[in-house]
């Protein structure tokens, strides 16, 4: 698809969140980190997590509607066209079978679509059609089991999705049950078959999870228990042999819950997002350092300034990462340094009503 291009410093900045009032884009000075006022460009239902397409022509973001007993909320995923001016146009809804839908992403391909419905405890797929609108859900797959958390582990409660890197499996985090559920891919149809459950360390609560750029191991993150646990991936089976689980915070350390976890686009380093649920100001971003064998180590605990990051992304050009503040109303900026991976405060921040998601689209 063709831009007008604006700046070459300039981004389209994307921001999903919890309210009914749509989904947000503003522009990201890549240099500074100022960020400029947001507006609404699509109405959504809370759109609290988006993906692009490759070639950013198409969005889809969760969504939620009332079920007919006007108290539970049914879980949705909708299609949006991208216009050269970066304006989101509404294509499509479709339910995803569950409710508390909280997790979008495609695959290799682009033409298979995953959504993680929380508190339903399912994961479901669809196909994507050439005019970027998606088929019915193909396969809608509930999971089973608990975990001893006696409050978040009642139940299964699916997370995220993810395409393996060759595209033959789907790995879906079950916060609820403790476990990656391993999915086979049929490409051709987004069909979803069951091939195995791994278990995760016991309590840890897996939320999201990213590849490291072969594909080889999958990082995972683990809200209940602040840390990340690698995985070693057999890309022929789709199997995954459980590694060492590095903390993110000091022993002992209460009512802290991990929320996104993203890989720098060099493979070098991992940083994930730590939320303080009593907001005694302990919010924070860990940074990880990647070593030639996949093995992590914590560098840096940086402070965010805001309350609840609930999702971070990294520029394309690797200098900067905003943070989507969701209880403090605001998104930050920080510098990062590409070469040590560390992070620095801009000082930066823009007011925006609880955002929940942050993407970024060169215009």
């Amino acid at each position: 698809m063709c831009c007008q291009i604006l700046n070459a410093e300039q981004l389209h900045l994307y921001i999903g969140n919890g309210s009914s009032d749509g989904i947000s884009k503003a522009l990201l000075d890549t240099d500074t980190g100022v960020i400029s006022e947001p507006r609404i460009t699509s109405p959504a239902v809370s759109p609290n997590f988006l993906v692009f397409s490759k070639g950013k022509q198409f969005c889809y973001s969760t969504t939620r509607s009332k079920h007919s007993d006007g108290k539970s909320n049914l879980g949705g995923v909708s299609a949006y066209l991208r216009t050269e001016d970066g304006t989101l146009v509404f294509l499509q809804s479709r339910l995803t079978g569950g409710t508390g839908a909280c997790h979008v992403s495609l695959d290799r391909t682009g033409t298979c679509l995953f959504s993680a419905n929380y508190g339903a405890g399912k994961v479901s797929s669809y196909k994507v059609k050439v005019d970027g609108t998606l088929s019915p859900a193909v396969s809608v797959i509930e999971h089973k089991g608990k975990g001893p958390h006696l409050h978040r582990q009642k139940s299964p409660h699916a997370h995220s999705a993810y395409a393996s890197a060759n595209n033959k499996f789907v790995y879906a985090a079950d916060l609820g049950t403790d476990s990656i559920e391993v999915y086979s891919l049929d490409e051709k149809t987004a069909e979803l078959k069951s091939v195995a459950t791994v278990a995760c360390p016991p309590g840890s609560g897996p939320r999201h999870m990213c590849f490291s750029l072969d594909g080889s191991f999958l990082y995972v993150l683990n809200e209940l228990k602040p840390s990340v646990t690698t995985f070693k991936c057999d890309l022929a089976s789709g199997g995954l042999t459980m590694g060492k689980t590095i903390p993110l915070l000091e022993d002992g350390v209460k009512n802290i819950a991990c929320s996104e976890i993203r890989m720098s686009d060099d493979g070098r380093f991992i940083y994930a997002a730590n939320r303080d649920l009593k907001n005694e100001g302990r919010d924070s971003i860990s940074v990880l350092s990647v070593d030639g064998s996949g093995s992590l180590k914590l560098i840096q605990t940086a402070p965010v300034g805001v309350w609840i990051p609930r999702h971070f992304d990294i520029t394309p050009d690797g200098r900067l990462l905003v943070v989507a503040g969701q209880k403090s109303n605001a998104v930050v900026t920080f510098h990062r340094d590409p070469a040590t991976g560390m992070l620095k405060p801009t000082g930066k921040r823009i007011a925006v009503k609880l955002p929940m998601w942050i993407g970024f689209v060169r215009p």
